[in-house]
């Protein structure tokens, strides 16, 4: 039939005012029980968000020994699986061994750049350096579709940031700085 992931996640909204939700929750069920097996409140950063000391979807898994990437075949799921499911599950798991292997090939940006193409970048203002310095530096040296990301964060900002980009022979490659 075709495999789907063992853990859906969710939000259980509370619709029943006119003027929006009253609360939301993040909930993950266990396809293969039906239960749900994580829920916390969206309303409170704290639950979700690294930069306030929340867990991502998985470390809420991980820290109930469950394993993020479990799957089922669909035919084993205990509640509704929407249409479609097996081919977008299929399409996700592709994309994120594709992501896996750009950036176990990642390379430190600044080993890449000169000391002349960075001049004038400072981490503290990692945003407007990454739009005007090293973007620019990027695209100079034959790159495009040049995007940053967060890699690693703490209440104080970023430890690492990602970079994806398309180099001239139309390949996807990753730096990290930080």
């Amino acid at each position: 039939m075709g495999n789907i992931a063992r853990y859906a996640w969710s939000q259980d909204v509370d619709d029943r005012f006119d003027d929006g939700p009253e609360w939301a929750d993040e909930i993950c069920v266990d396809r293969l029980t039906g239960e749900v097996i994580v829920r916390y409140d969206l309303g409170d950063p704290a639950n979700y968000n690294p930069a306030y000391g929340g867990w991502s979807k998985d470390e809420y898994l991980e820290n109930q020994k469950r394993d993020p990437r479990a799957e089922i075949d669909i035919a084993e799921s205990k509640v509704a699986v929407p249409l479609g499911e097996v081919e977008a599950y299929a399409a996700r798991k592709a994309r994120r061994e594709q992501r896996q292997i750009e950036e176990a090939m990642a390379t430190d940006l600044f080993s890449l750049l000169s000391d002349a193409e960075t001049d004038g970048f400072e981490f503290e203002d990692y945003y407007d350096g990454e739009v005007t310095i090293l973007a620019p530096a990027l695209e100079a040296r034959g790159y495009s579709d040049v995007g940053f990301y967060m890699v690693e964060e703490d209440s104080f900002g970023p430890l690492i940031r990602g970079v994806r980009a398309t180099d001239a022979a139309g390949k996807t490659v990753r730096f990290f700085y930080g």
